[in-house]
């Protein structure tokens, strides 16, 4: 079945705000399907809403400190496509983020739904970024300061609604 670009654009934008910018993990997945089939590379195939519920939430209970940066997607047909970076804030604030590359593809069902998803990213990458931010947060005392992570958090997810608004990912 074909869509009209303009209606798969404002379902990715719902999608993205929704996970990856707010980080509603729960309401996240009422944007997939009911029998959704969620590739996860890394960690395996899971089929259904309540399956990927389950397993978004945990997972994203015990990887707070990791934001996502939408980098850039593209649609095409029923297919979106998009690269982010997957972000933890150094805890010094002079010191860049740490980032690790993700790419997903998703497969657009009507409806704002969307009825497969396919996440890769390197996991030597992930483990490389996340034993550089262990070892800044052992070396800092803490992950950082809750005002600054804050504020840094708030900046992340106005520039990503600015983006999306204007049609400008950069």
């Amino acid at each position: 079945m074909t869509f009209p670009d303009a209606e798969v654009v404002a379902a990715f934008h719902d999608f993205w705000t929704t996970g990856s910018t707010n980080e509603d993990w729960v309401h996240w997945v009422d944007h997939l399907t009911p029998d959704v089939e969620y590739v996860e590379r890394q960690l395996g195939t899971m089929q259904g809403r309540d399956a990927v519920r389950t397993w978004i939430t945990e997972l994203m209970a015990v990887s707070s400190d990791v934001h996502a940066v939408l980098n850039w997607y593209i649609v095409a047909g029923d297919r979106v496509v998009f690269d982010m970076w997957n972000r933890y804030f150094h805890p010094d604030p002079a010191k860049p983020p740490i980032d690790f590359a993700g790419l997903t593809v998703l497969t657009y069902a009507g409806d704002g739904l969307f009825k497969r998803e396919e996440d890769y990213w390197d996991q030597a990458t992930a483990k490389t970024a996340y034993v550089e931010w262990s070892v800044a947060c052992r070396e800092w005392g803490s992950n950082g300061d809750p005002d600054h992570l804050a504020a840094l958090d708030a900046q992340r997810r106005a520039d990503q609604l600015e983006s999306l608004a204007s049609g400008r990912i950069s």
